[in-house]
């Protein structure tokens, strides 16, 4: 049960991808490939903070130092419940009208959110292609790109690509023309890797760190933020590790019949141990203090 089968894949190949691309993403991120998804989701946040207008508002909220764990936890929980039944159903919009309710409280850049955006459809393709069992096709790249496409129109984010490879080019631009150093980048950076590290057991948290920065496999963003590569043995030792795990996934996949999403893994957020409302997801200030409530939750209360 536990081989890998692509007889999902295949027969997903042969549709037209404007029409199945929510299908392919749900698929990848929940039985092809979910630990692959569910890591290069969190590595791309990193991937922000080398832009100093992003890392200010962060350090400005201190969200990552004080609450990181919750921070990390929030964004898993909102893209899930924003893309686990599409953009477009009602659970999607419910999710987009908090979401959008929660920014509206920010001065945030379209280009900013668009630099956010990329990330999550170029991070799972870059993060595969380094350490998944294969690279994703043009196929499943592009169902990415509409399925984030998607979800940015409906943030009303503005003058979005009208494909991968031209998002891709605003991206690269984007983050020469901006990505530099700044102490903010560095102190945010800091409160993700500890955030990340309070979600382990003591005895593996002095690990987290090193592999985190091996990971992330890109050394601009580590000086822009700050961070010193591991040394090169460790390195060594944590892509062997990475290689293995390749190896193996190319024959064993215990997701293949089973969702992640309804395994305990997949649900499991340390912030929600009873599992989360989505009325309480985003910055704790906004979310419980503001003086009415989140308007959407009020006219419909969560399930």
């Amino acid at each position: 049960m536990w081989l890998r089968n692509t007889k999902e894949l295949d027969k997903l190949s042969g549709q037209k991808v404007e029409l199945t691309y929510h299908t392919i993403v749900k698929y990848l991120a929940n039985h092809d490939a979910p630990l692959d998804y569910l890591i290069s989701g969190e590595l791309a946040q990193i991937q922000t903070f080398g832009i100093p207008s992003i890392s200010m508002l962060l350090q400005r909220t201190k969200q990552y130092q004080n609450d990181g764990l919750k921070r990390l936890d929030d964004t898993r929980a909102i893209l899930t419940e924003c893309m686990t039944d599409s953009v477009q159903s009602d659970r999607g919009q419910h999710m987009i009208k908090h979401l959008n309710w929660i920014h509206s409280h920010y001065e945030i850049s379209n280009d900013d959110y668009l630099y956010t955006l990329a990330l999550f459809i170029i991070e799972p393709a870059r993060w595969m292609e380094s350490f998944g069992y294969r690279p994703l096709s043009e196929r499943e790249k592009y169902a990415g790109y509409l399925a984030f496409k998607s979800l940015g129109t409906a943030m009303n984010i503005k003058h979005i690509p009208e494909s991968r490879e031209a998002f891709v080019m605003w991206y690269q631009d984007y983050r020469r023309q901006h990505m530099v150093y700044h102490p903010n980048n560095k102190k945010v950076t800091d409160g993700l890797i500890v955030a990340m590290e309070d979600m382990f057991p003591f005895f593996i948290k002095p690990f987290i760190r090193p592999v985190i920065l091996t990971l992330v496999n890109d050394p601009e963003l580590l000086i822009a933020t700050g961070q010193k590569p591991p040394a090169q043995l460790t390195q060594i030792v944590i892509k062997g590790f990475m290689g293995i795990r390749k190896t193996l996934q190319k024959y064993i996949n215990p997701w293949q019949h089973r969702s992640f999403d309804n395994s305990r893994l997949g649900q499991h957020y340390k912030s929600y141990p009873d599992g989360y409302q989505n009325s309480v997801l985003g910055p704790e200030k906004i979310v419980k203090n503001a003086p009415a409530g989140c308007p959407f939750h009020i006219s419909n209360p969560p399930v």
